[in-house]
């Protein structure tokens, strides 16, 4: 399908665009219908469907941002494949912690592979071009991979950087609030069921200070999964996304929780700073 551009007003056009707010309207009352199928007398189950269920709107919210800012946003169609992939990226969440109470993909299964699948089952793409479609999947399937694929054509490219980004920022607003507030109550789900200790792995902080993404593989405490959410700045894709982050202050709020006057965390942290400001200046 050819490109809508969001300023044409011909009536062709705004029946393509009616079309497509149609199926993006269809697919968020499909996702608040899904939802409910967890409801339950299990409050930490509840809490933890409620928790991504938010997660999910922020991410809607936080990509047609990012969008905005963009080229991309001449493009209406391409703002709501953005949207549907946002709206669709972490629906694998809800059967993974409702079948294993756990957000850890090593100790269950890959989240964004479940995703695919229920997408597929319940064919909620029908209504989109294939390509459009294609797009869509691939964008839910590699939004919690280490690196972009290779073979992704320019298109896909774009909606999954603009997935990544919009899905960080909003981890970032979750665990940083999880982290000033965990005194109110624990949610080991947030953690990653990872032990919280004093310690720290010498291979994240080494991951850090070369500007590299930690792998999950590496984690072995919660401070790690911290240091993890600071590399995360080294995957950032646009500029308005380095902007929210700033203006957030997610970086300072997660090394505020790290051990302090640790000469390696704080070299680390200084160097993730540093390229922030860079992402801001265009360096």
């Amino acid at each position: 399908m050819k490109n809508i551009d969001r300023q044409d007003t011909t009536p062709k056009t705004a029946a393509k665009k009616m079309n497509l707010d149609s199926l993006l309207s269809n697919l968020k009352k499909w996702f608040d219908a899904y939802i409910c199928r967890f409801d339950g007398d299990d409050a930490e189950l509840r809490k933890n469907i409620d928790l991504k269920a938010d997660h999910t709107r922020h991410v809607c919210k936080n990509i047609k941002n990012i969008a905005n800012s963009l080229s991309l946003a001449r493009s209406y169609q391409d703002l709501i494949i953005a949207e549907t992939a946002a709206l669709l990226h972490d629906i694998g969440r809800f059967e993974q912690y409702q079948r294993y109470r756990t957000f850890a993909d090593q100790k269950s299964e890959d989240h964004a592979a479940l995703g695919v699948r229920i997408i597929r089952e319940n064919r909620l793409l029908e209504g989109f071009d294939p390509g459009s479609a294609d797009v869509i999947l691939q964008a839910v399937a590699c939004h919690n991979r280490l690196a972009l694929p290779r073979q992704a054509g320019a298109r896909s490219l774009l909606i999954l950087k603009l997935l990544r980004d919009a899905d960080k920022v909003d981890i970032w607003r979750v665990v940083t609030g999880y982290y000033r507030n965990t005194s109110d109550s624990r949610n080991k789900a947030v953690e990653l069921d990872l032990p919280d200790s004093d310690e720290y792995s010498e291979a994240v902080c080494q991951s850090l200070l070369r500007g590299e993404l930690v792998r999950m593989t590496d984690l072995r405490t919660l401070n790690d999964f911290k240091l993890l959410q600071i590399g995360w700045i080294y995957d950032i894709n646009f500029r308005r996304t380095f902007e929210l982050v700033k203006e957030n202050k997610y970086l300072e709020a997660i090394h505020d929780q790290l051990p302090q006057q640790i000469p390696e965390i704080d070299a680390a942290f200084a160097r993730a700073r540093a390229y922030l400001e860079q992402g801001i200046n265009g360096v």
